[in-house]
């Protein structure tokens, strides 16, 4: 039976340099093209699997991210979007739990964002890795509808435990977008990245990712960052894809401002088809709002084709 039809009108997949785009960004295209569900739940599946890295590295240096120096200070949660973080996105009783040590997979590869503003450094949204030197994230974490990108501003801890950097800290050479973001401003487009200046992908490791045309319905879903609530420390919760569209999932994992940006994966046997591991569905972004689940854009054949290439 098929389950949905949803075919927005599109571009292509292509990622490119932009017109007009600032140096060190780089936009996709458009992108509201949707999947199409099938109730074939084999059909139309591609994907990359995980990879578990290589551990803790006796010097991050030799990855070319930068030591960390003992009692560096990242202030408290700064909303990218101007929002205070709250409970609307605690569904029912909160079930986070914290991630101690950071060390292991995929912790390591989960990514905290710092934001600096005059001199300040702030909490600023979560990331993931997905290669050797990307990090993706929501799109607000790194253009702002108001502002503009965040160019120069960001700073990227994978594993980040508190006031701990077990793998340092690495700039982004390149931000990246797409115009269905950056342009129309849809939350249904609101994911991006980073190409950072170091390769610590090497050593932490990466998630992997996969779209599929059948629904994700009953998928379960782990949500692992870094909320505004929780200085710098990494929390996780696990729940299910309650509601699949086209272009969005909706699940009920708990999260706070700060975990925007977050994967929203899902854990695959070894030998799966398209993805086995940890494997990304979607790009957490919101919180409850005025809806009845949180929810992010969804990876769709178009935005994995277009994150595959910024690697």
């Amino acid at each position: 039976m098929v389950l949905a039809s949803a075919l927005l009108a599109t571009l292509g997949l292509v990622s490119t340099a932009s017109a007009g785009a600032s140096k060190g960004v780089e936009l996709g295209a458009s992108d509201t093209e949707g999947v199409t569900m099938s109730a074939a739940s084999a059909r139309g599946l591609r994907g990359v699997s995980s990879y578990e890295g290589t551990g803790v590295p006796s010097d991050v240096t030799a990855y070319g991210a930068q030591r960390v120096p003992a009692g560096h200070r990242i202030e408290g949660y700064s909303s990218p979007t101007g929002d205070d973080f709250g409970t609307q996105s605690i569904i029912g009783a909160d079930g986070r739990v914290r991630v101690n040590p950071t060390t292991s997979f995929p912790a390591r590869a989960t990514v905290l964002i710092t934001r600096t503003v005059s001199g300040v450094e702030r909490l600023h949204c979560t990331g993931w890795m997905f290669g050797a030197s990307l990090v993706l994230t929501a799109g607000h974490c790194v253009f702002n509808q108001s502002t503009g990108w965040y160019t120069g501003q960001l700073r990227f801890y994978p594993g980040a435990n508190g006031t701990t950097y077990p793998y340092g800290s690495c700039t982004a050479a390149t931000l990246r977008s797409n115009t269905g973001w950056t342009v129309d401003g849809s939350a249904d487009a609101d994911y991006g990245g980073a190409s950072l200046n170091c390769s610590i992908g090497n050593t932490t490791g990466w998630y992997g990712a996969y779209w599929t045309t059948a629904s994700l319905n009953g998928t379960s879903t782990t949500i692992q960052g870094y909320p505004g609530d929780k200085s710098q420390q990494q929390w996780i919760h696990s729940d299910q894809v309650r509601v699949s569209n086209s272009l969005r999932l909706y699940y009920d994992n708990d999260t706070v401002g700060g975990n925007s940006g977050s994967s929203v994966h899902t854990v695959r046997a070894a030998g799966s088809s398209g993805c086995s591991g940890r494997c990304s569905l979607a790009f957490h972004a919101y919180g409850v709002g005025s809806g009845a689940h949180n929810s992010g854009p969804r990876i769709t054949e178009s935005r994995f084709n277009l994150v595959l290439g910024w690697r």
